[in-house]
């Protein structure tokens, strides 16, 4: 298929390649809405006449797709992916930096540092490559849509914490998990006045830690390569902490990883320390598009499930437990406070 063919809805050869029954009619049907919208929104980007226009066609992408997705079963979502790929529109919006970098996972998964820069863009931690028009107007959409500007509110929370921590009480002691490119140290005064003991910051990604050692060594930030297993097993020995958090990793864990890596990170608090870790909240409205053209699978929690991850936590060594969520309802922190 050439990047600018039309995609036929649903060909004579494919209804009868899908077997009889009802759920084989749900399925045609949705391949069927899913091939209308695809259609639509690449004819209405190849005629848009600004950008305000191509964002206004893959804002109705991202509406129809998370409602597809919502009413598909889990094998018939994975059809409709397949299926979306194969359309000339994929094509099209890969031609967005932040799109493409997670559907070609340059690092080897999607998520990486680099497209949490993308995110934080406007705030110059990052150049974004060159791009055509097409590309420049989804990446703007993309990187402002509600997933992003949780990951924004994300960023400003952590640093709310440790400005927090940094001012009330000098010299104490932090661990950053799965640090990334540890952007909320561009945005925390606490770092950049050096208020902090210790502060080691982990990821299992060479090149990210080599960003924050040239970037935040000099207020006295460690890297240190280290990855989930070694956290798990307690064979990174680091000692104790006044404050732990994560936000990106908890997204990628199953619930018995996650529960056994918040207990251990729980026993490694000072009495009196907290630990705070992020997740994404189920029904982001970005989830059918990330799925089907960022390839980005995320492991989704309510406030109930991040309550289970305490499970293993004695009830004599909790202080306090507090669940909540950043202004835009994309992202939820559970912080733990030991007794």
């Amino acid at each position: 298929m050439s990047f600018y063919s039309q995609s036929n809805s649903l060909d004579s050869q494919q209804v009868d390649s899908i077997p009889n029954g009802v759920q084989s009619i749900t399925l045609g049907d949705r391949i069927y809405r899913l091939d209308r919208l695809l259609d639509q929104v690449r004819d209405e980007i190849f005629t848009a006449a600004s950008s305000y226009e191509i964002q206004r066609a893959v804002d109705q992408l991202f509406n129809g797709l998370r409602s597809l997705r919502r009413e598909a079963s889990r094998d018939e979502w994975r059809q409709l992916i397949d299926r979306g790929r194969s359309h000339s529109l994929c094509q099209i919006v890969h031609e967005d930096p932040f799109t493409s970098r997670a559907f070609n996972k340059p690092r080897g998964y999607a998520g990486d540092a680099v497209m949490m820069d993308y995110i934080y863009s406007d705030d110059g931690d990052s150049s974004v490559p060159e791009t055509g028009p097409i590309g420049k107007a989804i990446f703007h959409y993309t990187t402002s849509a509600p997933a992003s500007a949780g990951v924004r509110e994300r960023r400003c929370h952590v640093a709310s914490l440790l400005d927090q921590l940094g001012a009330e009480s000098p010299g104490r002691d932090v661990l950053a998990i799965a640090c990334g490119h540890l952007r909320e140290a561009s945005v925390s005064s606490e770092v950049h006045l050096e208020k902090f003991g210790r502060f080691l910051a982990l990821d299992a990604d060479p090149e990210s830690l080599d960003e924050v050692g040239a970037r935040y060594g000099r207020f006295g930030i460690k890297p240190i390569q280290a990855d989930v297993r070694r956290m798990l097993t307690g064979r990174t020995d680091l000692g104790s902490f006044d404050l732990i958090y994560s936000t990106g990793l908890y997204d990628y864990l199953n619930d018995s990883i996650a529960r056994r890596l918040t207990t251990n990170l729980f026993r490694d608090l000072r009495p009196g320390g907290r630990l705070v870790v992020a997740n994404f909240l189920p029904e982001i409205r970005d989830v059918g598009y990330m799925e089907m053209f960022m390839d980005w699978h995320l492991v989704y929690r309510s406030r109930s499930d991040m309550l289970a991850l305490t499970e293993a936590i004695g009830e004599s060594e909790l202080k306090e437990i507090r669940i909540q969520s950043e202004v835009n309802q994309n992202i939820i922190f559970l912080e733990l406070t030991k007794r």
